[in-house]
């Protein structure tokens, strides 16, 4: 088993995870990341046809609502 998929398995159990393991799921998933021209922490993933996710990078660990929004783009994404 990969190190992906081991990152993936822990966020379908909603384990903890960091916001740069978040970060490196939804960028193997196809998400592009855009970073606010202004100094927010708030980072969007957008993928085209999929509900934008909004991470905050400064927070340790990510929320668990937000980890459901991952477990529902990792569920999409295998659904195809």
């Amino acid at each position: 088993m990969s190190k992906r998929d081991k990152l993936i398995q822990r966020i379908m159990h909603f384990g903890e995870v960091s916001y740069k393991e978040a970060e490196k799921v939804l960028l193997s998933l196809g998400y592009d990341n855009r970073y606010p021209n202004s100094g927010s922490s708030h980072i969007s993933f957008r993928k085209e046809n999929r509900t934008t996710i909004t991470l905050v990078c400064t927070q340790e660990p990510v929320k668990r609502y937000l980890i459901e929004k991952i477990q529902n783009a990792i569920l999409l994404e295998e659904n195809k």
